[in-house]
């Protein structure tokens, strides 16, 4: 199984769609992008982003589809996840699995649409992979940021917990008792020193839910660096005002786009297979590149500032010990990529590079 694979297999928007949204996008100004991936019950599925643009009711929505061997969508398999999700939420963004025992769920976020934004677990049945009951607010007990969007879910033990942040390494337990909003509280904490990492390639994030392998977790994060000045230190007034004509941003924004755009990037990195799953790895440069994607194909209206972007949500191990990842690139496109297990567990048992501290 999963033979005579391609290295990078991309996707084509005609495959991915799903027929009831075909008419909520007659301008052809629609993207899939951002797939999750996930094994359940001998079937490879992915889950993604569909963004509608301007198009109403729906701005972004989430469907999902069967992968055959080939890592190609199976005719007919594709469901419009989101006309079966009840909730507050209307919007779903960037999904991820979670298989908890014998349930199969997603999470996903609803990007800035309230301050704090809100994430969702949303169970499936995994025959129809419709919703099978209303999506559940995940609620942090503590403070959070105005917008976070990449906890990470993961069974360990017959229990369930989330990796809230990266470095430092906060993990979450994830209590589903009750029928409301999903109890969620910090349980354990570890610093690291992601420095060397972080200052080539910004600052680690999450992407991809853990995959167990031996006695380590293994994970596909993302990094993004900021935007870069095209003219350092403060203007002088009469520059200042230059800098508010429309035709001087017009510019500035081409020079960005080609010379200094933020670049997002996707990392390994692995934790120990026990409470309370400190850091044990950090592949010292990035497996994904934006830079090795080709260009963009085409303006986006997801985000006003240049981007590219590598956005790893889902990894999966083959039988044969190699590594499927997918993600989206540049806001725009889906894509999975096979890598060798060397390219992903190379390093594994050494010391790692962002040590903890």
């Amino acid at each position: 199984m999963y033979t005579n694979l391609t290295t990078s297999v991309g996707f084509g928007t005609s495959d991915l769609m799903p027929a009831q949204w075909h008419c909520k996008a007659k301008n052809g100004r629609y993207s899939l992008y951002n797939p999750a991936l996930t094994h359940f019950r001998n079937r490879l599925l992915m889950a993604y982003r569909v963004d509608f643009g301007f198009e109403k009711p729906f701005r972004v929505a989430t469907a999902i589809c069967v992968l055959d061997e080939r890592l190609q969508v199976v005719p007919g398999s594709v469901v419009a996840l989101s006309d079966t999700i009840r909730c507050e939420a209307a919007n779903h963004y960037d999904a991820r699995f979670v298989v908890f025992g014998d349930r199969l769920f997603v999470h996903f976020n609803n990007d800035w649409n309230t301050v704090p934004n809100q994430i969702f677990l949303v169970e499936l049945d995994p025959d129809t992979l419709q919703a099978r009951s209303p999506a559940r607010l995940l609620a942090l007990e503590g403070p959070r940021q105005p917008c976070e969007k990449n906890w990470l879910l993961f069974a360990h033990d017959g229990e369930l917990f989330a990796i809230y942040q990266v470095a430092p390494h906060i993990v979450l337990h994830v209590d589903l008792a009750g029928s409301g909003p999903i109890r969620c509280r910090p349980v354990y904490r570890t610093a690291w020193d992601t420095t060397a990492y972080a200052r080539r390639y910004g600052e680690l994030r999450g992407g991809t839910p853990p995959v167990r392998i031996g006695e380590h977790y293994i994970s596909i994060f993302h990094s993004r660096t900021h935007p870069q000045s095209l003219a350092p230190g403060k203007p002088s007034p009469a520059v200042a005002k230059l800098k508010r004509m429309p035709w001087l941003r017009q510019i500035k924004r081409w020079l960005r786009e080609h010379f200094a755009p933020v670049r997002y990037y996707g990392g390994v990195y692995a934790f120990a297979a026990e409470p309370p799953f400190a850091p044990t790895f950090l592949r010292p440069t990035p497996i994904l590149w934006p830079e090795r994607e080709g260009p963009r194909q085409r303006p986006t209206a997801s985000h006003m500032a240049p981007r590219r972007v590598v956005y790893p949500c889902g990894l999966v191990q083959l039988d044969d010990g190699r590594w499927v990842v997918s993600y989206g690139i540049h806001d725009e496109r889906a894509a999975l990529r096979v890598f060798t297990r060397q390219e992903i567990e190379g390093g594994l048992e050494s010391e790692p590079q962002g040590s903890v501290t």
